[in-house]
């Protein structure tokens, strides 16, 4: 015998449907890589300026994406808010502007909804890949990315580089560029300057972008968001354990010491009077001890007060890595009372200055709030002296100042980021 549908259980079974359906269509399947390539639309907002909202459509199988300028700090502006002519099209790719002698960043949220028509239900994606890529920089300039994915998020990168940094603070993963050497292409091509963040279930995350400035003019820096995971499992050609760089009237001494090495051919020096340009004054074999030294006596050091040093590691196969760039004040100005570098810092700065004395000489730094955060106290002779303090890795990022104080007077003080 047939059943018989009464109306009740036809409503019902209706009601079921139409809930099924919105449950699924509310939850995507396997991201297997969004896409950015629709021309996003302004929906609320002044364009390009701090609370503008954009629309894209079709970043994934019935989902769109509303990306909103929630803040920014020092100064950075979008200059363009997705410039698909310098980097993967399919990327989310903000042109950033960073003002001169500024720490500047631009804080995106990229939220996901179901459908492109009228956006009312949130699209909960199970599995969100998000890779920041290029965050290259130079000597002056330092790129700086930041993701948000909520708890339960899992990063990966080149941890064994000297090109980027990656800090967790809370849910944020955010990285900075150390090494100071520039990538041609806003892509996957250099993987030692980009880092993936995962999470499942998730509508929604925050990207911060920008850089730390430090020339006098203003940059604008393209940036390049990727929806896509990468294997970082490799095994580099070399792993440096130290490298320093010493100068004296006369020249410049470097040493470095490398903790293994895979193919390698040989270490080309180069130096930068700019920290842009970049040439090479010299080259270092490859042994089995695994300690360099190298000698810059050029006559050109004495006509300049600045130089930059970084090695370009050359594999047997002709592929290379570069170091991390090293600054050093070749002298100091009459005007100039002390030199800290590196700067920006990770782990340890050096104060560098002249003395007219003997004695007793302080370095101090501390924080915007002017807290004392780290000082060290040393014998200075006649002339110039070093002041070396370390592990300032814990320091959370951000500007700091460092003061000297010899046989008990305030000297100097200079700005210094981490």
């Amino acid at each position: 015998m047939k059943p018989t549908l009464t109306s009740k259980s036809i409503i019902s079974f209706f009601l079921l449907l139409i809930i099924t359906n919105t449950a699924i269509s509310q939850t995507s399947s396997n991201n297997n890589g969004m896409s950015f390539m629709s021309t996003p639309t302004l929906m609320s907002g002044t364009a390009l300026s701090v609370g503008a909202k954009y629309k894209f459509t079709d970043v994934y199988p019935g989902t769109s994406a509303v990306v909103t300028i929630v803040s920014s700090t020092g100064g950075a502006s979008v200059v363009m808010l997705d410039d698909n002519n310098l980097t993967k099209p399919e990327a989310f790719s903000p042109r950033i502007n960073v003002p001169g002698n500024s720490n500047g960043l631009v804080e995106f949220k990229i939220e996901f909804f179901q459908g492109n028509g009228v956006m009312t239900y949130p699209r909960t994606i199970d599995t969100v890949r998000v890779t920041a890529m290029d965050i290259d920089g130079n000597a002056q300039l330092h790129e700086v990315d930041a993701l948000n994915m909520g708890p339960g998020s899992v990063v990966s990168y080149f941890m064994n580089t000297l090109e980027i940094e990656v800090v967790q603070t809370g849910n944020e993963f955010k990285a900075t560029n150390i090494g100071g050497n520039e990538y041609d292409a806003v892509d996957t091509s250099a993987k030692q300057v980009m880092f993936t963040l995962m999470n499942t279930n998730i509508n929604q995350f925050t990207y911060k972008v920008g850089a730390n400035n430090l020339a006098v003019d203003a940059v604008a820096r393209q940036k390049g968001n990727y929806f896509k995971g990468f294997n970082y499992v490799s095994v580099l050609p070399v792993k440096y354990y130290s490298f320093t760089a010493t100068s004296n009237d006369q020249s410049v001494l470097l040493n470095w010491i490398t903790e293994s090495e895979i193919n390698n051919s040989h270490y080309e020096v180069e130096r930068s009077f700019d920290g842009n340009k970049f040439s090479i004054v010299g080259t270092a074999a490859a042994n089995s001890k695994k300690e360099y030294d190298f000698t810059d006596a050029s006559n050109s050091l004495k006509e300049n007060t600045m130089a930059y040093y970084r090695l370009k590691q050359v594999d047997v196969d002709g592929k290379f890595t570069y170091s991390n760039i090293l600054s050093l004040r070749l002298k100091i100005n009459a005007d100039v009372k002390m030199q800290v570098s590196p700067n920006p810092f990770v782990e340890a700065i050096t104060t560098r200055f002249m003395a007219t004395e003997k004695g007793k000489a302080e370095i101090r730094i501390m924080n915007v709030k002017g807290q004392l955060v780290s000082n060290k106290v040393i014998n200075i002779i006649k002339g110039y002296n070093n002041i070396q303090i370390d592990g300032l890795s814990s320091l959370p990022s951000g500007i700091f100042i460092a003061n000297l104080i010899v046989n008990g007077t305030s000297i100097a003080s200079q700005q210094i980021i981490k």
